[in-house]
């Protein structure tokens, strides 16, 4: 059995509920010197099922590479998903199997002028990841962040992007939403709905896009198939 495929405790240090459909877990690892990995891997945990094999499901970590003894994971609800059952039940004593880490959506280097993240749902949790593993090696960098919800209710995470704008002068993040109210005076609409305001045509740009496979569907065909732009400044994670 390979190194990745080998199952590992982490302990849950915290869970933190942003929104009723928003969990994170901070998990430490156990009985093993170090855990290393590079911003944008993701994950495997293994679902308990009675009397069968523990089901696998991929999440990207959330927290920067620099930790080498644990991470943070970020979960959205569904109703009917095993997992989300699981992760839910969990009250904090509990240790969580994984293997890992898998994925090869890494932070291209050396990096354009600009950098574009557009994610939806549970999707920041590897921009986050991006931004925070990078941010001391590129300070200086024009980072622009669109993340998609459907309600005010739905925002999570600014005290988080808030914090990174401390040390990244040329970070700017926007909440869009889908389904925002009449009081909401911030961005409506979808992710993809805002990518021409990025001037992405005249500057050097990369693109990384993390969430519903619709919209990254929809911002592939734009920036590929009619802009015609390198299909290597656009890298993409699905989380459906």
């Amino acid at each position: 059995m390979s190194n990745l495929r080998t199952p590992l405790a982490f302990k849950i240090n915290k869970i933190t509920d942003h929104t009723p459909e928003i969990r994170e877990l901070d998990l430490q690892l156990l009985n093993k010197p170090e855990f290393n990995f590079k911003a944008g891997q993701f994950v495997m945990l293994h679902v308990p099922v009675d009397g069968a094999k523990p089901a696998l499901r991929a999440y990207s970590i959330a927290s920067t590479d620099e930790q080498k003894n644990g991470f943070k994971l970020i979960f959205k609800f569904v109703e009917t998903g095993i997992a989300s059952c699981f992760i839910w039940a969990l009250k904090g004593d509990e240790t969580l199997t994984m293997t890992g880490p898998f994925g090869k959506v890494f932070f291209q280097e050396p990096p354009t002028e600009q950098i574009i993240f557009l994610n939806t749902g549970s999707g920041i949790s590897q921009h986050f990841c991006f931004l925070e593993s990078k941010m001391k090696t590129y300070p200086h960098l024009k980072y622009k962040l669109f993340f998609g919800v459907r309600k005010e209710r739905d925002i999570y995470y600014e005290a988080e992007l808030k914090f990174l704008q401390k040390d990244l002068p040329n970070f700017e993040y926007h909440y869009v939403l889908s389904r925002g109210s009449d009081e909401w005076d911030g961005k409506k609409g979808y992710v993809q709905d805002f990518i021409k305001d990025t001037d992405y045509k005249n500057i050097p740009t990369t693109f990384y896009l993390c969430g519903n496979g619709a919209m990254i569907k929809d911002v592939k065909h734009q920036l590929l198939e009619v802009d015609g732009l390198d299909k290597t400044r656009v890298w993409s994670e699905a989380f459906d």
